[in-house]
């Protein structure tokens, strides 16, 4: 099916925005595929400017049955988009926010050279029309506080550790004394917001509750279950356990072609790397100390799997075991697990 055929099939306005910090790049796609672009301030007044923007080009965009409607699509960019996304939202706009990968993907696919804002734009309008990704759904005002909290967190520690690195590699006292003072004034920050995460999850009955029944899988600590409880939101919008490692990016991607192209079986990482790296260290000790993940990665390594994948398997399952758990609403219990 070609494109022009697409196209006809389309009846809704496609609004690719790409997010900086400062700025978003808009690019509106009419079903004629006649194309529009602004450039817009990432804040609340950009943000009335855009509505009012849009109004002029697709007309009403709630309330009138007639219209066309508009979707938008946002690329996941550390957040930046939230902000934009969530107002959109609220004005009864169609959001999706999609990874960058696909995007990227779908920029190869098209043979598109050129990157810059207004085409990066462009080319999520286009991908909005032509692969209508799912509606995006805003967290909770508990969710996007523990999400801000849990994200700052993992900000400090990753300057921690480059500060860590850069301390190690000096080889001039005086900037090893400066680095050090650094390094102790991140682990004050570092230590102060973990409390203050643990004060706010203790404090709030539900995310206390997902949290109790999340440290009692072994692995599974209180700041592991407060970025789980964060970046996955409410788990009941996921159809299944696959569902939940997709979102995270933890699901094996193959590569094979005839008979003589075999690929190594790597995670996908069509994800939420957050989601990822949160898991890592845990799958780590969960495979020495959580009997269910102990026998699964066992198993994989008896069968010659490589290291590395079994790590990322068994971050899958203590995935697995997080769903099941927040899911059924039941403490761990081994005897439900060992044979998934």
């Amino acid at each position: 099916m070609d494109d022009a055929t697409l196209r006809s099939e389309h009846h809704f306005f496609a609004l690719g925005i790409d997010v900086g910090k400062d700025s978003l790049e808009l690019a509106l796609l009419t079903p004629q595929n006649e194309l529009r672009k602004k450039s817009v301030r990432n804040s609340a007044s950009g943000f009335k400017v855009l509505m009012n923007w849009l109004n002029r080009w697709a007309g009403p965009v709630e309330g009138d049955p007639a219209s066309p409607g508009v979707r938008a699509c946002l690329e996941a960019s550390g957040g930046y988009e939230e902000a934009a996304a969530l107002f959109l939202h609220e004005q009864g706009v169609y959001v999706s926010v999609v990874n960058p990968r696909q995007t990227k993907s779908y920029a190869g696919v098209r043979l598109q050279r050129s990157k810059t804002d207004p085409a990066d734009a462009a080319l999520l309008a286009r991908y909005c029309q032509r692969e209508e990704p799912p509606a995006w759904e805003p967290p909770t005002e508990a969710e996007r506080r523990l999400r801000q909290l849990t994200r700052g967190l993992q900000s400090l520690k990753d300057e921690r550790d480059r500060t860590r690195n850069k301390r190690n590699r000096a080889e001039n006292e005086t900037v090893t004394a400066a680095l050090d003072a650094v390094l102790d004034t991140l682990s004050d920050q570092i230590g102060t917001l973990e409390r203050r995460i643990e004060t706010y999850v203790a404090q709030n009955a539900e995310l206390k509750r997902q949290t109790d029944l999340l440290v009692t899988i072994p692995g599974i600590g209180s700041q592991t279950a407060a970025t789980v409880l964060a970046e996955l939101g409410d788990v009941t919008r996921f159809e299944s356990a696959r569902a939940v490692a997709a979102f995270a990016g933890l699901t094996p991607s193959h590569h094979s072609s005839g008979t003589s192209v075999r690929r190594r079986t790597r995670l996908s990482k069509l994800g939420n790397w957050r989601l990822r790296k949160a898991l890592f260290f845990p799958a780590m000790v969960a495979m020495r100390h959580n009997e269910v993940v102990r026998t699964f990665a066992g198993r994989l390594l008896d069968r010659g799997k490589a290291k590395m994948a079994v790590v990322g398997a068994s971050m899958r399952k203590l995935l697995h075991i997080c769903y099941g758990v927040l899911r059924n609403g039941q403490a761990f219990n081994p005897s439900l697990h060992i044979a998934s």
